[in-house]
């Protein structure tokens, strides 16, 4: 093998080291594995005696590094560019069901027919399954066989996506150095000691080269992850790596995907207060029906309070009343004396402008008592 071809493979090793986050040597030896060596030094020494590697055994060898999203072609130019495009969305089958599987902002998300899987970019944290409720019984991802091949399909994905992550950040941000020094992959600086601004833990350069900035405690984003604590008095609880570098277990969730409406209180009460300001023709009703209480009893009654003060005796809320028709809801009016927003109610009865209003109410309390700004 010619000291050109040999030079070729060592540049994919250190490729494939950088996608993969892994220590130049780990990566030889990785490399070296797949010509069938134990070890690079094995293969050096075969190179030295009569193997020689054939443009084909080269070609091979740069898959294999592209496959874990190093840059493919070994004569490919070694300064940090974005070479790797996000994958395009994807149509395949698993046991007999159809998924598509894509990405978001660093997540994997699969889906099929009334479930969707979504990894988070985040190494540790859990996979989240939805189930359309319209299929939570027969739903394929109930199958834990089903569920666990899918997540694998999910997982490679990832792996590619992190690997695109690698190549473009410094090598220091995937790999601490000695000291556990590492480099901040969007902000730069570097530390052995980082910091959480989301949940005040602290964290070590290897931790965070580990979990690609995320927070191993929250799972928060690299952007919170700071040199210095969020409060210099409380730098935070230094948070353990788990012993096994696995995501945790699926959360499966069973979920309405169609849009709701939710008749509770707050959205019968926000309907009628809308009407009630449809049925005020002067300001004090305008102001009746912003601070009339409306409550939803046992959801079949809708329960109005006015102020006596501001609101006419005699006035049906007809338009409220039209509302609550509609929502197949009965009324009930009272009145209750309450506390007043301005002295002088009259003013308000006797006019719709509200700029008028303000107008008069300023003058009278210029006159007759005292304003505070």
């Amino acid at each position: 093998m010619t000291d050109n071809r040999l030079k070729k493979l060592r540049t994919l090793g250190k490729r494939y080291a950088r996608a993969t986050a892994m220590p130049h040597t780990e990566a030889l030896n990785t490399l070296a594995m797949e010509f069938g060596f134990i070890h690079w030094k094995a293969l050096i020494d075969a190179v030295k005696g009569d193997w020689n590697l054939s443009d084909e055994d080269l070609a091979r060898a740069e898959e294999f590094a592209h496959q874990a999203g190093a840059k493919a072609h070994a004569n490919a130019p070694n300064y940090d560019v974005s070479f790797i495009h996000e994958p395009a969305p994807e149509e395949g089958e698993l046991c007999g069901h159809q998924y598509r599987i894509g990405d978001y902002l660093g997540d994997v998300v699969v889906s099929g027919k009334g479930w969707e899987l979504r990894i988070p970019e985040a190494p540790l944290k859990a996979p989240i399954v939805e189930i359309d409720e319209r299929h939570s019984e027969t739903s394929p991802v109930k199958d834990t066989i089903f569920l666990a091949k899918l997540i694998e399909i999910a997982q490679d994905r990832s792996t590619r996506i992190r690997a695109q992550m690698a190549v473009d950040w410094p090598r220091r941000s995937t790999k601490a150095d000695l000291d556990g020094v590492a480099r901040h992959p969007l902000r730069g600086g570097d530390a052995a000691t980082w910091h959480c601004h989301s949940c005040d833990a602290q964290m070590t350069g290897t931790q965070m080269a580990m979990n690609f900035w995320h927070c191993p405690n929250c799972g928060t984003h690299p952007l919170n992850i700071h040199a210095e604590p969020f409060d210099d008095q409380f730098p935070g609880e230094p948070v353990l790596t788990p012993d096994t570098a696995h995501r945790e277990s699926p959360e499966v969730r069973i979920v309405e995907p169609r849009l709701t409406l939710h008749l509770n209180e707050a959205a019968v009460s926000t309907l009628i207060r809308c009407a009630l300001l449809e049925d005020a023709s002067s300001v004090n009703e305008r102001l009746a029906a912003m601070r009339a209480e409306i409550s939803l009893i046992d959801g079949e009654e809708v329960w109005i309070t006015f102020d006596e003060m501001l609101w006419p005796e005699d006035k049906e809320p007809t338009a409220a009343l039209a509302v609550a028709t509609k929502l197949g809801l009965e009324v009930e009016q009272e009145s209750s004396l309450f506390t007043e927003p301005f002295a002088w109610p009259d003013i308000g009865s006797m006019m719709s402008d509200t700029a008028e209003f303000t107008e008069t109410l300023m003058k009278a309390y210029d006159e007759h008592g005292v304003i505070k700004r």
